[in-house]
């Protein structure tokens, strides 16, 4: 009878060649007289010399020491069964460890005598590389979904679900395995697939998904989630499956809703305020206009009076009385300030510079300068207006002498312009750099210089109030000072009051002149 080793020697060379290439040995064992015939590519694999005598007891000691129960056991199965199957690993004689698929199957031998094992030896070795880096890339991206903090999963086209992230445990009250392979239909209500159905379709048409929703957890608490679903496509770019993601906002959701109350109540804290603030101006100017008009009388009937000091103090209850006027006329600024801005138009800065430098009529020998570079932007114009009268008339009311300079230029800045009021008084020292921008200000007392110690501050909520900010340092050589702020642009389409708001704002404003 012709044995295996026989049958194999009798193939043709090229199908030799190609069991060789592909790592496949052939062997046959003939229990009745002992003999172990292996090819070539076996003896390679098991790391056997020609030169040594085989045996079952020789193949044995290639086998890993750990592994050798089992071969031995399926050797014995075989026996039942008929057929062979059993996998472990080859230890050379260099240390070198190769990974084995043995298989097999019985031949009937002569009457009365044991069968014959014929088979094949695979060499799987890189077959179990690829398969470990595969579990090490899929036990990576296990790890890497579970640090995500969200619910993680895939779904296959056909919504069956495939991988969820440890997050689900905890969100389910139980392992997530349990829902692993089954469709999504029974993991989640009737009415949640119902309303989540149309969104997997878009899905799985190529469309990124996202919405937010309210589940509840196993604990029965209720949680927000941001929900995105992102299309997995093939390597020839074929919609495969569903990344899902969702991200527990609850926390988000309730700091926004909380900031949410508190702008509405800022809302409700700024209008009460500038109601305040203008009852409290309209109230008490009657009362002051009644002290001008007695003041006024009494400096009538006492112009022939030239004893005592009468007359001076009489002229000081007026420029304390139009101190309180200004005062009271720069609360009501202030509490305005950057609340109603009016209409964005094409603004030329530097024509408004120069009407601003006719207005406020500076000394005739004060050189004001305009700079080319101040640009023609869109604009609130109120408030931009506001902030460089009063950054200019600061310049020109600090100034020592009635001699001096300011120029005004900008720079752009891409988003924004950076404006800058330049003089060259005596400055203003560093220490000073918060104080000055701060409510009832002054750095010289008012009987030397009249004014409330507000103009800076109003300067200061105008310019936040639009984004920007405002700052000042000495002038060139040390001399002056140069206030700069930023201004953003303002795209036209953007304007938050219309020129018919801005109408009817004014009316409004008529109508209460009128009823005060």
């Amino acid at each position: 009878m012709t044995t295996h080793a026989q049958a194999y020697a009798e193939l043709s060379p090229e199908l030799q060649r190609t069991l060789e290439s592909s790592g496949v040995g052939v062997y046959s064992f003939d229990a009745a007289s002992g003999r172990f015939v292996i090819d070539a590519t076996c003896r390679r694999l098991f790391d056997i010399d020609e030169s040594i005598q085989l045996s079952p007891e020789i193949m044995a000691t290639r086998i890993h020491p750990d592994d050798l129960q089992r071969y031995w056991s399926a050797a014995a199965d075989s026996m039942k069964t008929g057929t062979l199957a059993c996998d472990y690993r080859v230890v050379h004689q260099n240390g070198a460890i190769r990974f084995v698929s043995s298989r097999g199957h019985l031949q009937p031998g002569a009457p009365g005598s044991p069968p014959r094992l014929q088979g094949v030896c695979i060499d799987v070795t890189t077959l179990r590389g690829l398969e470990t880096q595969l579990l090490a890339s899929e036990s990576r991206m296990q790890e890497l979904a579970d640090g995500v903090p969200g619910l993680f999963a895939y779904l296959d086209r056909d919504l069956v679900m495939r991988f969820l992230s440890a997050q689900y445990d905890r969100f389910y009250g139980y392992p997530r395995s349990r829902h692993l392979n089954q469709h999504i239909s029974t993991v989640i209500s009737a009415e949640s697939f119902a309303e989540r159905g149309p969104m997997y379709e878009r899905c799985l048409g190529g469309e990124v998904v996202q919405y937010q929703e309210a589940r509840r957890m196993a604990n029965g608490e209720e949680r927000y989630y941001s929900v995105t679903y992102q299309p997995h496509r093939s390597a020839a770019g074929e919609v495969v499956g569903i990344l899902s993601l969702a991200m527990d906002v609850t926390d988000q959701r309730g700091a926004q809703q909380a900031l949410e109350r508190k702008s509405e109540e800022l809302e409700r804290s700024n209008q009460e305020l500038e109601q305040f603030a203008y009852v409290a101006s309209h109230d008490l100017k009657a009362p002051l206009r009644a002290i001008d008009i007695l003041v006024d009388w009494l400096q009538e009937d006492l112009q022939s009076y030239t004893g005592g000091e009468v007359t001076q103090n009489l002229d000081l209850l007026k420029q304390r009385t139009a101190r309180l006027h200004r005062l009271l006329d720069d609360l009501l600024a202030y509490s305005r300030a950057g609340r109603k801005p009016g209409e964005i138009v094409d603004l030329d800065t530097r024509l408004l510079v120069e009407d601003l430098f006719i207005l406020l009529a500076p000394p005739a020998t004060m050189q004001l300068a305009a700079d080319p570079s101040l640009p023609v932007i869109n604009a609130h114009h109120a408030p931009l207006e506001q902030v460089l009268r009063n950054l200019i008339n600061n310049a020109i009311k600090h100034h020592p002498t009635r001699n001096g300079s300011i120029r005004v230029y900008a720079q752009d800045k891409g988003d924004e312009v950076l404006f800058a009021v330049e003089d060259d008084g005596c400055g203003i020292p560093r220490e000073f750099a918060e104080k000055v921008f701060q409510m009832f200000q002054t750095l010289k007392p008012r009987d030397e210089i009249e004014g409330s110690g507000m103009g800076l501050a109003i300067v200061k909520r105008i310019v936040e109030w639009q984004g920007g900010r405002i700052w000042f340092h000495g002038g060139p050589a040390g001399c002056g000072t140069v206030f700069k702020f930023t201004w953003k642009k303002v795209a036209r389409d953007l304007a938050n009051v219309t020129r018919n708001e801005v109408i009817d704002e004014r009316h409004e404003q008529n109508r209460t002149y009128l009823a005060g």
